[in-house]
């Protein structure tokens, strides 16, 4: 048995047979395909983490749009590329689908605007776009307020205003809207502040609402106060001084424009809030009139023609305004059978300072005293050049007596005849004079007359008189120029004559100083010629005496005088 286990541990053990590995090994090739796997998977997961909502814009027409290529930007930023184009079902517009980036989801709100931009001529003269014409169209969005959305209409016109510019928006009211639109600009004092936004025209039988706005710091110069009016165009006038063209800006004759002004009284307190409404005057003076709020109409009846008188004429007390026209018509009055034409005019008491304190003024309690007293409305012309004519206003003193009228609707203003119908009676007039004389008998009367100086002048003594005239004018000529020879002679000695007489004048001033000296006012000669005189005059009395006693009685020389 020792000998059986040293020989079975003599021969070598039999290795025991290698085992087979069954697992296949991967080529390193693979690994390429799982590396692009990994980036796509990468790319798709970047893709999807960026990729914003889908959203679809209606616009009226396609034109410039291409699906793919054009993009959506704000502020040169691109926030969106355009997916598809597809009409709508009526064929009224096109759906555009767009998808937006994630940067753009939070700016997806109702108010967001999107519009196409291409190159545009504005009405105010600018031209936009421009840049569209190499890099080809594309949609801006501004983002608005709001809940989420991802519908919108798009707008075929960019917006006045983009919704990051600070300023307020306003609402104004007017009759007519004129040549303003969107876009057209916003003056204060020659600065343009801002722009109208658009209109509202869904009932144009309460007036057109305008949206304006004005931007900052602008909008704190707009109160509860202020006042707008429509700036387009150009106003021409006459007044004193000629002519007068006034235009805002040569943007608001093209475009249509508004200007807007703030009382001094009006500027104390905060600026409107946004949305206040205000009213839009038709022009500045228009505005500066709505401070006169009380009006009081009347009524006059012109028996003359009104041609040149139109609403909105003058009303003038002595050449001041106080009022306006505000209707004339043509009626038929059947109880007179006759044509007549009622002037409806508003008389603003507001513009007469009151000076004092008088109790019921500005009611029109005391026009009945001023009709009483002689008020009288009549036609005058305003303008020569124009012919317009306007009501004046005046105590007339000798306009017959009258009292205020009561009319169907507004009280009655006796009137007189108009400046212009009033000239045409007095030459009408004037006329009837004339052809009241007798003319056919002054015009024989003076043909006879001229026939009498006719058969005189041909007369042989009217021709023999004016003969010898001519004669004796002739025969006063040669006088005179014999005379002129004649009297050469001693002229020539006139001069020394002269001379001398001038030295005797002044020798004689020289005497009669001397003589003052010696026989003045003061002089003892003088005082002896004074008493001497006195008597002389005595003596001159008593023979004036005499010589009347003498004229009664020339007896008494004879008889000389009776005791009696």
């Amino acid at each position: 048995m020792t000998e059986a286990l040293t020989l079975r541990d003599t021969i070598a053990p039999t290795p025991p047979a290698p085992r087979v590995d069954r697992k296949r090994r991967l080529s390193p090739i693979w690994l390429i395909p799982i590396v692009a796997a990994f980036a796509a998977l990468y790319l798709g997961w970047i893709t999807l983490s960026e990729k914003g909502p889908t959203i679809t814009i209606s616009f009226e027409t396609a034109d410039g749009l291409e699906a793919g290529k054009t993009l959506i930007k704000h502020k040169e930023v691109v926030f969106g590329t355009v997916t598809s184009l597809a009409l709508t079902e009526d064929l009224s517009h096109v759906e555009v689908t767009a998808e937006m980036t994630q940067e753009a989801a939070p700016h997806m709100r109702q108010s967001t605007r999107f519009w196409v931009v291409r190159p545009r001529l504005s009405a105010t003269g600018g031209l936009s776009g421009l840049s569209t014409l190499i890099s080809g169209a594309y949609i801006e969005l501004d983002p608005g307020l709001g809940d989420s959305a991802r519908h919108f209409t798009g707008l075929e016109d960019p917006p006045v205003v983009r919704a990051d510019m600070p300023g307020t928006a306003y609402v104004l009211t007017a009759n007519r809207i004129g040549s303003v639109g969107p876009g057209s600009p916003i003056f204060l004092r020659d600065v343009q502040v801002g722009e109208v936004m658009g209109f509202d025209s869904t009932d144009l039988e309460a007036g057109v609402t305008i949206h304006a706005f004005v931007r900052a710091p602008y909008d704190r110069y707009v109160h509860d106060g202020t006042r707008f009016w429509n700036a387009s165009g150009i106003s021409i006038g006459t007044g004193p001084e000629g002519f007068k063209i006034q235009l805002e800006s040569l943007a608001a004759v093209l475009a249509g424009g508004i200007a807007f002004d703030t009382p001094a009284t009006a500027r104390i307190g905060e600026p409107s809030k946004a949305g206040a409404v205000f009213t839009l005057y038709k022009d500045a003076t228009s505005s500066q009139e709505s401070d006169y709020t009380i009006r009081l109409p009347y009524l006059v009846y012109f028996d003359g023609s009104v041609d040149g008188l139109a609403p909105d004429a003058p009303v003038e007390w002595r050449g001041i305004k106080v009022g306006r026209v505000v209707d004339l018509r043509l009626e038929y009055d059947a109880a007179a059978d006759k044509l007549r034409i009622p002037v409806v005019i508003e008389i603003e008491p507001q513009r007469v300072a009151l000076v004092g304190e008088k109790q019921g003024f500005g009611s029109g309690e005391y026009m009945p005293e001023l009709v009483r007293r002689g008020l009288r409305a009549q036609l005058k012309t305003a303008s020569l050049l124009t012919g317009q004519l306007m009501v004046s206003l005046d105590f007339m003193p000798d306009a017959p007596p009258a009292t205020m009228g009561t009319g169907e609707r507004y009280p009655v203003i006796p009137s007189v005849p108009g400046e212009f119908a009033a000239a045409v009676r007095s030459v009408n007039g004037i006329l009837e004079k004339i052809s009241a004389l007798p003319l056919d008998q002054v015009v024989q009367q003076v043909d006879a007359t001229l026939k009498s100086f006719e058969t005189l002048a041909a007369s042989p003594d009217v021709t023999a008189s004016l003969q010898s005239l001519a004669g004796t004018l002739m025969a006063t000529q040669q006088l005179v120029s014999q005379a002129n020879t004649d009297l050469r002679p001693v002229m020539d000695k006139l001069p020394p004559l002269l001379n001398t007489a001038q030295q005797a004048v002044q020798r004689l001033s020289g005497t009669l100083a001397s003589v003052n000296n010696g026989y003045g006012n003061d002089s003892t000669f003088r005082r002896d010629l004074v008493r001497l005189m006195s008597q002389v005059d005595d003596t001159l009395r008593s023979v004036r005496v005499l010589t009347d006693y003498l004229e009664q009685h020339p007896e008494s020389l004879i008889r000389g005088k009776s005791g009696g």
